[in-house]
C-alpha cells in the first residue's frame, strides 16, 4: 500500500495528464459536438436540404398552376387537366394511358 501511495505522489502529473487526454479523446468522438454527432447531423442536414429542394420545386409548380387557372387562364392547361381527370379524348383520337 505504501508503494502505491508513493507511486501516486511521484507521478501525479502523469496520471492527471492521462485522464485529461482521455477526456478530450472521448469527447472528440462521442460528445455532443463530437465527430460521431457531427456525422449524424450532417446526414440529417443533407436529408432536410433535399426535402427543401423538392418542396421549392413543388411550390413553383403549384404557383404556375395557380396562375394558369386564375390570372391568365390557359385553355390548353385546362384541357390537359380535363383529359387527365376524366380520361377523355376527341373523336377519332387514340388515347394512350402510360403508368
Amino acid at each position: 500500500m505504501k508503494k502505491f501511495k508513493t507511486f501516486l505522489v511521484q507521478s501525479k502529473f502523469l496520471i492527471i495528464n492521462t485522464f485529461i487526454i482521455l477526456y478530450f479523446i472521448i469527447n472528440f468522438f462521442d460528445g455532443n459536438r463530437g465527430y460521431i454527432s457531427f456525422q449524424k447531423k450532417k446526414i440529417e442536414y443533407d436529408k432536410l436540404s433535399n426535402i427543401e429542394k423538392y418542396l421549392n420545386v413543388e411550390n413553383i409548380r403549384l404557383i404556375n398552376e395557380n396562375n394558369s387557372l386564375t390570372k391568365n387562364i390557359d385553355i390548353n392547361f385546362l384541357d390537359e387537366i380535363y383529359r387527365e381527370m376524366f380520361a377523355k379524348g376527341k373523336k377519332n383520337e387514340k388515347l394512350l394511358i402510360i403508368k
